[in-house]
């Protein structure tokens, strides 16, 4: 399941009800104090409500005591197929707990006292004697399916069985409408129960832990990894409950049958029973980490917690078979800056994104650094302000695109970016304008190795009127360098990868609207790896691989790394590998059989002649 949204409603800071959308990778930015961390913390109750209760202090302070507190959180790729009574297959729009998008709608209501009540928003039957047929017992509907007449006709051991019976009854005449459903309520408790373990899991990570020996900062990775490693492992566990209940129990009889020799009235009342189900995870809850010298890994300082955090995430995304049985999981990570090295802040956020390239895993995140924010995917990014003391929760696809990101540029002190390049206006005529540093190291290698061959191809690197630069992507910090670079007043020559979708062609359309001499233009293969030739591939991986068009290379190589065991094969390494030293291999010869078009020589070339203000 995906989490698509959050609906809070008197939940601490937040009296109005306030709705946020979510992608695979979403941030909260703004001031401290704000209610940021309000999301994740809700989120926990949500998800974990047996370890992070409701309290009352979670209730807002202008809330009245006839006001409930509503968290409410909306699931997409729900499964096809789900089991919610017995052993029999059935489905969320069958049972009609869908709401009017199609999305599985999960209410949590919380009263004065924090008592909880669960309900889904669903289009749901509303006739009257067929409403409530969730919560109804077995009993109830055997009668219920006598009553229409439909005996011979449906298993009367099967709960959902009868329900589909009863509502195809009523035929053309069922009315379905949107409506709270109750699932804290007789038979339907058991149905709540089989809909909550499909739901995603859900782990937070706050900044303002204590040191302490049970330090859930250090603790928390390991405890994941545990429970991971046991619900692979659920089937096993299982057997060996039901073996170990079994022969308790047998051993329970005896002891109620040899105590009846001494008192018979005693023994009757007496039967064996397991008030609960095995906790597997407090078997494991000695394992620890510890350096050379004994000590444990929280009695250390709080930014080597932190990176010990944040290995495990990237450890975790590189072992995707824990993901292929589960129903994903969400990392949420509260100021994942904390206490963390500038370079380290940058790996956080590409590990975060690599993250979210599994379907299955979604992160959410708390910050008000600029350098952090900057570097994350505008779409991500949620800004939580308040005025007049009302928060809410802007986005740009509920905003003006280009007002919303100047609120947070002016919220947190975005500043641009381009700090390792030196653009002095009375020399450089033309900035080269890609979209990351592999891009930067692509041309620059490339153009070196071809002026090597023709003095005629422009050398980027030796050039003093022309400058490349890496603007960042998606990120809020292309926005705030494309910005800068604007009021600069120089030629930019932006060039983007098609990235198979086109998602940087409205990057392109506004260069190219300015009216000005700067333009842009996306690549004509899937992205700039496209344009190596196999031969300088294989020169350096060892492996040959076949390069079309639309062909995904890092991948592509990556893929075929790991069927051969060999090392440093993930997507990130191979992808550096081959704008560094793939690219070096290529020749004049080899790129124009890889790019027959002469797109990159047509490129290096409109370059130059920007540069040296030469007429077409």
């Amino acid at each position: 399941m995906k989490l698509e949204k959050v609906l809070l409603e008197n939940y601490r800071g937040f009296k109005e009800p306030v709705t946020v959308d979510f992608e695979s990778i979403t941030a909260f930015i703004g001031r401290n104090d704000v209610g940021k961390s309000s999301f994740l913390e809700a989120l926990n109750t949500f998800f974990n409500d047996k370890e992070f209760k409701f309290e009352a202090l979670d209730r807002c302070v202008h809330c009245r005591d006839s006001e409930a507190t509503l968290i409410c959180c909306v699931f997409s790729d729900l499964p096809e197929q789900i089991i919610l009574d017995e052993t029999v297959s059935t489905s969320f729009e069958s049972e009609y707990l869908l709401n009017g998008d199609g999305y599985l709608e999960i209410h949590k209501q919380f009263d004065a006292k924090g008592k909880q009540s669960i309900f889904l928003r669903a289009n749901h039957p509303s006739n009257n004697g067929f409403s409530d047929l969730l919560s109804k017992k077995n009993s109830e509907l055997k009668k219920l399916i006598k009553d229409c007449g439909l005996e011979g006709s449906v298993n009367l051991t099967v709960n959902n069985e009868m329900r589909k019976a009863l509502w195809n009854h009523v035929g053309e005449g069922l009315v379905l409408t949107e409506q709270l459903v109750p699932l804290d309520k007789e038979e339907a408790k058991n149905i709540w129960d089989k809909i909550q373990k499909l739901l995603p899991r859900y782990a937070l990570f706050k900044a303002d832990r204590p040191s302490t020996d049970a330090d859930k900062e250090a603790q928390d990775p390991i405890k994941l990894a545990v429970k991971k490693a046991l619900n692979n492992q659920i089937a096993e566990l299982e057997k060996i409950s039901a073996t170990v209940a079994n022969y308790v129990e047998t051993v329970a009889a005896k002891t109620i049958e040899k105590l009846s020799e001494f008192d018979s009235e005693i023994a009757s009342q007496l039967s064996p029973n397991f008030t609960k189900d095995p906790d597997w995870a407090k078997a494991f809850a000695a394992f620890s980490m510890l350096g050379n010298d004994s000590i444990p890994i929280n009695k250390r300082g709080s930014g080597v917690r932190r990176l010990v955090l944040f290995s495990f995430f990237r450890a975790d995304i590189e072992s995707e078979d824990d993901f292929e049985e589960n129903n994903g999981i969400i990392y949420a990570v509260e100021e994942p800056e904390t206490s963390q090295h500038p370079d380290f802040q940058k790996i956080v956020v590409e590990t975060f994104l690599k993250m979210t390239e599994n379907p299955l895993c979604q992160v959410i995140l708390t910050t008000h650094v600029p350098g952090l924010a900057g570097l994350l995917p505008r779409k991500s990014l949620r800004h939580v302000v308040m005025a007049d003391s009302i928060r809410s929760v802007l986005s740009s696809s509920r905003e003006d695109e280009n007002s919303f990101l100047d609120g947070i540029a002016n919220t947190l002190g975005v500043h641009p970016n381009i700090t390792n390049e030196v653009i002095n206006p009375e020399k450089v005529k033309v900035i080269l304008c890609v979209e990351g540093p592999h891009d930067v190291a692509f041309f620059e290698t490339l153009s070196d190795k071809l002026h090597s061959e023709n003095n005629d191809i422009m050398s980027i690197r030796v050039t003093e009127n022309v400058s490349i630069i890496s603007l960042g992507g998606e990120s809020l910090q292309h926005w705030v360098n494309c910005n800068y670079l604007a009021k600069l007043n120089i030629i930019e020559y932006h060039i983007y990868d098609k990235d198979g979708d086109g998602k940087y062609q409205e990057f392109c359309d506004t260069v190219n609207q300015r009216g000005t001499q700067s333009s842009a233009r996306l690549t004509s293969k899937r992205t700039i790896e496209n344009y190596l030739h196999p031969k300088a591939v294989e020169e350096v991986f060892g492996l040959s691989v076949k390069i079309e068009n639309s062909t995904d290379v890092p991948l592509a190589v990556s893929n075929i790394m790991k069927e051969k065991g060999m090392k440093f094969s993930n997507k990130g390494n191979v992808k550096a590998k081959l704008n560094r030293e793939a690219v070096s291999g290529m020749s004049l010869e080899l790129l124009r059989e890889s790019d027959p078009d002469g797109d990159i020589l047509g490129w290096l070339a409109e370059v130059k002649r920007l540069a040296n203000n030469l007429e077409t």
